[in-house]
């Protein structure tokens, strides 16, 4: 979506936009913030958070430099009150000091570069971890601001897994007093709850400590655990497999197929649980190659294969407008002839930009799936118009030469919050 002329009333714009299409479709998480859409019944921290992010939102959307100034002089604004607020005993507890630091981090999710450095990625999230201490995780009880805080623990999970920082001890404890009022047994819960895993699985203990075959026994059990989370998704997360003749170009596989799923959170619920096994795997087949394990790393190179064979059928659906996500269009769009798509079909299409890395990024991918991997980032920066798939590109050259400063720089989590991957996650 590209928008030549804006109107004067540019936050406005942004406001309607960010809760059109981004709370009420994109990520319910935030939909805490409903009650704030009168400005009046709003502090005027949280107000100018909404601001900010509104514009943030509008920015990154329609590339607008006009909406990134003015909402990095109300994110200025803003963290100066809460800076504030902070200080006064009886406003630091309440829930609108929460939102704000939430609506603070999301602005820089979706703003600041990569380049600007990691550290100020974190602050946010560890304060909004504080607040959440401080207020006392059992306050939070209702739909909206359990949702809230489910998004906060994951968001500190991320931080976790990019960084090779611990679990904070408060996003064990919020999913310990959710647990008593969510589904704990629906797919989401569970797969999150294996990530939590895999980002720190040792509870103080030193994982240098582990010999080899620990180290690949606890690889092997996580990744049993996600493929169990796989077997019994059921219902909940459906999707319906197509065939297409011959070796259509529009698919990666050889058996030519791809995937139609219900809604783009579906979507990324699945890839998320794919790139996290390919991760495991090839976590498993580097740490071990002894003669003894050869069956078991094959079986890892295996699933490896079927991962990603299942994140590319997951693309057509989104990305191959003259073929199968031409329902997408604008009614009465020739998809052969130049044509613009939603916004909703843009975030459609945004949510597989990562899975698509981890496709090209994984050493154990076949040449022809990581060549058709890298075709759609192209695809998805010239076509559709998304910044953050030619950023991936520019990232695996990179990579491929071993720029990375840190171990884990070289891997996916990294990226993943270097893109502000963590602002566009659907729920």
């Amino acid at each position: 979506m590209k928008l030549q002329h804006l109107p004067q009333d540019i936050q406005v714009l942004g406001r309607e936009m960010f809760f059109a299409y981004y709370v009420s479709d994109f990520s319910h998480a935030w939909d805490f913030l409903f009650p704030y859409l009168d400005t009046v019944k709003a502090p005027e921290h949280l107000s100018l958070g909404i601001d900010a992010v509104s514009l943030a939102f509008l920015s990154h959307q329609v590339s607008s430099p006009t909406a990134k100034q003015i909402g990095t002089r109300k994110y200025v604004e803003a963290l100066r009150q809460i800076n504030k607020v902070v200080q006064d005993p009886r406003a630091v507890s309440k829930i609108s000091t929460l939102e704000t630091a939430l609506l603070l981090d999301l602005f820089e999710k979706m703003m600041i570069s990569g380049s600007q450095g990691n550290a100020s990625r974190h602050a946010h999230v560890e304060g909004a971890l504080a607040l959440v201490k401080l207020r006392g995780v059992e306050q939070f009880r209702r739909g909206p601001e359990l949702r809230a805080l489910l998004g906060l623990s994951l968001n500190a999970t991320i931080c976790s897994l990019s960084t090779g920082r611990p679990i904070p001890a408060e996003v064990r404890q919020t999913r310990q007093h959710a647990s008593q009022f969510v589904d704990t047994s629906y797919p989401k819960w569970r797969l999150s709850e294996c990530i939590l895993e895999t980002t720190d699985p040792l509870e103080g203990y030193d994982a240098r400590t582990w010999s080899t075959e620990e180290r690949f026994a606890r690889s092997a059990n996580l990744d049993r655990k996600l493929e169990i989370v796989a077997l019994g998704a059921g219902p909940a997360w459906s999707f319906e497999r197509k065939f297409v003749s011959g070796h259509d170009r529009r698919v990666v596989v050889s058996d030519g197929f791809y995937d139609v799923y219900p809604n783009r959170t579906v979507t990324q619920m699945w890839n998320v649980l794919r790139v996290t096994r390919i991760q495991i795997c090839e976590e498993m087949i580097d740490t071990c190659s002894f003669q003894d394990y050869q069956a078991k790393v094959e079986r890892a190179k295996q699933a490896i294969v079927e991962m990603i064979r299942e994140i590319c059928a997951s693309c057509p659906q989104m990305t191959n407008c003259d073929f199968a996500a031409r329902s997408k269009l604008p009614e009465g769009t020739t998809p052969s002839s130049p044509h613009t798509h939603t916004m909703s079909h843009i975030l459609d299409v945004y949510i597989l930009v990562f899975g698509l890395y981890v496709v090209a990024w994984s050493l154990h991918c076949p040449a022809a799936a990581r060549n058709w991997a890298v075709g759609q980032l192209q695809h998805v920066a010239d076509h559709f118009g998304i910044k953050e798939a030619a950023n991936i590109l520019g990232i695996l050259r990179k990579q491929k030469v071993g720029q990375g400063a840190e171990p884990w720089e070289a891997g996916p989590w990294y990226v993943y919050r270097l893109l502000g991957s963590d602002a566009f996650a659907a729920s």
